[in-house]
């Protein structure tokens, strides 16, 4: 796939909510995921694409409903994709989230090789 196509696939999955499909067609089992924000958590950065999907399920569990989404569309280069992304929704604890983020992908022989979320 060209870095077009896995940006394309992947904004279409991610914007559905569709992550576990997005890591398993589209990263490397080797991905290196960065989000200095979780480190707290321990999450920080997280190795290897059954941890990536390990870190995103128990993210996930904290949110009960989802609101909104709104995406950019991608930003392609040689070697990165990027694109904004908002959600909003409700915690578990009945709070409400806002989360707004650049996404960024780093790109390797058709695969992705790394994220990180800037928030």
């Amino acid at each position: 796939m060209t870095n077009q196509e896995i940006a394309n696939r992947l904004h279409e999955l991610v914007k559905v909510g569709d992550y576990f499909t997005a890591y398993s067609e589209l990263f490397s089992v080797d991905v290196v995921a960065k989000e200095p924000q979780l480190a707290e958590m321990g999450l920080a950065e997280v190795k290897g694409v059954d941890a990536v999907k390990e870190k995103v399920a128990k993210l996930g569990a904290g949110a009960a409903e989802l609101t909104s989404r709104e995406m950019s569309d991608p930003i392609v280069t040689d070697s990165h994709i990027a694109f904004t992304n908002i959600v909003k929704g409700k915690l578990q604890d009945g709070n409400d989230f806002n989360l707004s983020e650049i996404c960024l992908y780093r790109v390797e022989e058709g695969k992705i090789v790394s994220e990180e979320f800037i928030y």
